[in-house]
């Protein structure tokens, strides 16, 4: 599939749930999150269609905060003091 046949798809399931300006970019960054956030590695990741590392890094940035919340609270570091 290309990446217009993905967007035609999504408009078409969109249209028929009755949901306006439906665009795959947001798809791909909470896919991207939820992949390193589950221990996913970059190299991994990029198999999924990323051309380069900017790129997953811009897709993964706006939640990169909260992936390093949840692994400092897996560490439970203040648990060692």
């Amino acid at each position: 599939m290309t990446a217009s046949d993905i967007q035609q798809m999504i408009e078409r399931r969109a249209e028929a749930a009755g949901i306006d300006h439906v665009h795959p970019h947001p798809r791909r960054q909470f896919f991207a999150h939820n992949w390193l956030a589950d221990g996913g590695q970059e190299q991994e990741l990029m198999l999924a269609g990323w051309r380069s590392r900017q790129m997953l890094s811009r897709y993964g940035a706006s939640v990169a905060d909260a992936r390093a919340r949840d692994a400092h609270r897996r560490a439970r570091l203040g648990d060692m003091l």
